[in-house]
């Protein structure tokens, strides 16, 4: 089979060259109206439930209740859903009835790492959300496997929304 000699162009629907980067009717660059249009779209990051057990105190909780605590933890982990795309944060919350949050990464304003002994010894780490949200000022993500690489990915996805909302951050006195 035979490539197609001409295309359409994605901005003003005319035919053109197939190896065209710009549109000689609308005079687009095709290069960067697709790469900007790849941005605007929603990617998954990250989507499933936090570790059972996710700090080291945790497993030395399980050990004096002879396992009896890790239940508990599964049944916790189990109720906690997180979803995290390169627009938003989502967290779902509950067993049998469901409560779900989100919260826009263009509205968070800053990220605290936080890395304590007991997570450190198992490779983990719990990340803080500060956001200009009245309703979720303040998001955990933790048990994530891979978490610090996340949190610098979205850190530069917080970064892009702004710049492409054109969101300016709020000083505050």
């Amino acid at each position: 089979m035979t490539e197609p000699t001409t295309k359409r162009c994605p901005a003003c629907a005319e035919e053109i060259q197939a190896a065209a980067h710009k549109c000689r009717f609308c005079g687009t660059d095709l290069d960067s109206y697709v790469a900007a249009h790849e941005v605007a779209a929603e990617k998954p990051l990250f989507s499933g439930h936090p570790r059972v057990i996710w700090t080291f105190g945790q497993y030395v909780v399980v050990i004096c209740t002879l396992g009896l605590a890790w239940l508990v933890y599964w049944l916790r982990s189990l109720s906690t859903t997180f979803v995290i795309t390169t627009q938003r944060v989502q967290i779902e919350r509950g067993l049998f009835s469901k409560a779900k949050d989100s919260l826009e990464l263009f509205r968070v304003d800053h990220f605290d790492m936080l890395k304590p002994f007991g997570m450190r010894l198992l490779g983990l780490c719990k990340v803080h959300l500060h956001s200009s949200d009245p309703g979720m000022s303040s998001v955990f993500l933790y048990g994530i496997p891979g978490l610090e690489a996340l949190a610098d990915t979205l850190r530069d996805c917080s970064l892009r929304e702004r710049a492409r909302r054109r969101v300016l951050p709020l000083e505050q006195m």
